[in-house]
């Protein structure tokens, strides 16, 4: 039996992101729902969907990337510690597992970003959790 070509970093890097940030859309939708009817001031929940709209285009962005590179998705399963994600990349058969804690911290990171917060901070002072932060504790 052939044995199957090793995967390149970046490879490994596209397949996490295109599993990872359907996830925090998820995440975000449920919290747009909440706000919308909350009476929040329409600025946040035009936030929200601005950010949204960037992972979107950034989704589609990997998507033309793996087909270029012959990376396809087969699946993505949240299970209760893990998100699974079967792929294939040039022909061959490839699973990965991520943890919630990784998926989390990731997603965390992504989102500090995007709203311009510093994760860098002296942690001693209080952190104020959001309703998104929160759910990303929990599988969907």
């Amino acid at each position: 039996m052939k044995q199957s070509p090793l995967q390149t970093q970046e490879e490994l890097l596209l397949v996490k992101e295109s599993a990872v940030l359907p996830v925090l859309l998820d995440v975000l939708e449920r919290d747009l729902a909440g706000m919308e009817g909350s009476g929040l001031t329409r600025l946040y929940v035009q936030r929200v969907k601005e950010i949204q709209s960037s992972i979107m285009t950034r989704l589609s962005l990997l998507k033309h990337e793996s087909r270029s590179r012959s990376i396809a998705i087969i699946h993505t399963r949240r299970r209760e510690h893990s998100l699974h994600v079967s792929y294939l990349c040039r022909g061959y058969r490839h699973q990965m597992e991520l943890q919630w804690d990784f998926v989390k911290a990731d997603l965390e990171r992504r989102l500090a970003g995007v709203l311009r917060i510093n994760l860098e901070e002296d942690s001693r002072e209080p952190v104020h959790s959001t309703p998104a932060a929160e759910r990303l504790n929990k599988p969907t």
